[in-house]
């Protein structure tokens, strides 16, 4: 979950299968998703080690998380704009399916 900038605990195993983030490394839009992915990545990561975490930066990109599920299904996000805090309160949405 995470509460007051920090993430604790594992995600349901089983259902979601690969979280991948597209942003921007220098644009103002991108900026709370590499904020937050800067401050979080090892607890998430630590928290679900075997859930592949894909994060990609291209330059100029909108900033899109996208969930892919069991049996192929994928949610897709845009979170160009959103705060550290926004971005962190979208991906627990996505994490629970």
């Amino acid at each position: 979950a995470y509460q007051g900038g920090r993430w604790s605990g594992a995600i349901p195993m089983g259902v979601l299968t690969e979280l991948r983030v597209a942003m921007c490394q220098t644009s103002p839009a991108s900026k709370g998703i590499r904020d937050f992915w800067k401050k979080q990545y090892s607890a998430i990561k630590s928290a679900n080690s075997s859930l592949p975490i894909l994060l990609r930066e291209s330059q100029g990109i909108q900033a899109k998380l996208t969930a892919a599920y069991q049996g192929g299904k994928e949610t897709v996000v845009v979170v160009d704009g959103l705060s550290e805090a926004e971005f962190g309160a979208k991906l627990e949405s996505l994490m629970k399916g």
